[in-house]
């Protein structure tokens, strides 16, 4: 049975994506071991461990705060890394289909508003804990405290870019379907 024509085959010369996605499965990587250090730092913190006890071993017991709030601050952090962990992964996907020569296709469109509305939500889950929870820097006793909410300005941008480049896909995948009929 012959493939769709509109189906290109793979072609693994396209060196930009193939150094995108060799890049983002680095990062990836590190990220992995990002969350693993916050998740072993939550239980750390949690319970009376000889590892907790070598953490703190050269800090300042009057500057620290209490053990459950860097375990809440180790809990947080992991979650987040979890989240862009899957963004990664989502866009992994997405360059993968670019490096097939088949970017649009309905699994982008889902793929791309599932990763703004991710991104979206994390910035809000990040918003949210270091405002309720005071878990700025300046919290942990590092630096000054800020007054006010984190807004970062580009995340909020990155989310917009996203959130266009999926309806631009989508519209993409709408022509490709029109002229898919009239052929």
């Amino acid at each position: 049975m012959a493939e769709p024509s509109h189906i290109a085959k793979p072609n693994l010369s396209k060196p930009v994506a193939s150094g995108l996605i060799l890049l983002l499965r680095f990062v990836q990587a590190l990220m992995l071991i990002g969350l693993a250090v916050l998740a072993i730092g939550t239980l750390a913190f949690l319970f009376d461990t000889p590892l907790r006890g070598w953490l703190l071993s050269n800090s300042n017991p009057d500057a620290m705060p209490s053990m459950a709030r860097l375990a809440f601050a180790c809990a947080t952090g992991a979650i987040t890394a979890a989240a862009w962990l899957l963004v990664l992964s989502i866009l992994i996907r997405v360059i993968h289909t670019v490096q097939e020569g088949d970017p649009f296709v309905e699994a982008n469109i889902t793929r791309l508003r599932t990763m703004w509305m991710l991104i979206a939500a994390t910035e809000v889950f990040r918003i949210v804990v270091h405002s309720m929870a005071d878990l700025s820097v300046g919290a942990l006793s590092v630096s000054p405290a800020e007054t006010g909410m984190d807004i970062r300005i580009g995340t909020w941008f990155l989310v917009l870019v996203i959130a266009a480049l999926s309806e631009a896909f989508r519209q993409g995948a709408e022509m490709r379907a029109e002229q898919e009929l009239t052929i």
